[in-house]
């Protein structure tokens, strides 16, 4: 009889706690922790079984919402269950297309609900994916890698779709690899061999047009900062941070660069705490760029 109860007892605290852990609310937590991720070309230097090597860092970030990109080869299931994995009940990819080594989606997965979501393919290289969590909206993008004049018109489309959403002046957070230059890394790009790096590797492929007038061009994210957003690693950090290459050897970034990149609207910049570029073992040798991670305080 008092075994009995016993495992009563203990099956009710377990339905309790299920229910309880179900029920959890993006209101109820203090924090919100987020990364975005270009984790290069669906994760290819991950061999492991179900990408478990991403999983098993995933889970020791433990992060609320994470923006992916390069996520070659997914499919909504195969998302949905590698998210699961880590402890994200919540997750959308932007497009799939299985064996096209070449297709580069983005993705996001969430502890938290993703509602309102749409898919942006035409007239972007990569595609956006909008989506909302709570009461953030986000922006997940990868911009295009080869010409500085469509990855112009690129960012000035995601701009007029804030500007004429239907919260243009809400919490916005844009994220992703932005394939150029921010105007706060001017000084360091002026004094590095970036320039020369870029005028070489246009002369070998000749279909890169990432100069303008034979200078690096920074307005792509000027437009940016123009229309209001704000470069949230720069809040908390004002050196020089690169996000590529790692320390696996990747041609396309022979010279430190910063290509990831998370803006925030004005209404998020006082809550911003931290941020910051995550350099170890794990993201020093499984893609070509580092994560970008954010803490804020989750406000109403």
């Amino acid at each position: 009889m008092i075994k009995s109860k016993l495992k009563m007892a203990a099956l009710i605290g377990s339905l309790i706690f299920s229910t309880s852990t179900a029920l959890a609310a993006i209101e109820d937590v203090k924090e919100l922790k987020m990364i975005s991720y270009n984790v290069y070309n669906g994760m290819k230097l991950d061999e492991s079984e179900g990408k478990q090597k991403f999983i098993d860092w995933a889970k020791a970030q433990d992060a609320d919402i994470i923006a992916w990109q390069e996520m070659n080869f997914f499919t909504r299931e195969k998302l949905e269950k590698f998210a699961a994995s880590y402890g994200h009940k919540y997750a959308v990819l932007l497009k799939e297309s299985p064996d096209d080594p070449a297709f580069f989606p983005v993705a996001i997965t969430s502890k938290y609900p993703i509602i309102n979501v749409q898919k942006v393919v035409d007239n972007l290289w990569h595609g956006a994916l909008y989506a909302d969590i709570g009461n953030y909206h986000f922006v997940v993008t990868h911009m295009n890698p080869f010409w500085t004049a469509k990855r112009i018109d690129e960012m000035n489309l995601i701009i007029d779709s804030i500007k004429y959403s239907r919260d243009p002046n809400g919490k916005w957070i844009i994220a992703g690899d932005l394939n150029s230059f921010s105007p706060a890394d001017k000084k360091e790009y002026d004094s590095s061999n970036l320039l020369n790096d870029i005028k070489e590797k246009q002369k070998k492929r000749p279909i890169l047009e990432n100069l303008v007038d034979g200078q690096l061009s920074y307005t792509v994210q000027q437009n940016l900062i123009d229309a209001g957003f704000i470069d949230a690693l720069k809040i908390k950090n004002k050196d020089f941070i690169a996000t590529a290459p790692t320390k696996v050897f990747y041609d396309q970034a022979s010279t430190p660069l910063r290509y990831d990149y998370i803006y925030v609207s004005p209404k998020l910049k006082d809550d911003v705490m931290d941020v910051q570029v995550l350099k170890d073992e794990f993201t020093d040798n499984y893609s070509d760029h580092y994560p970008v991670q954010m803490i804020i305080k989750n406000t109403k």
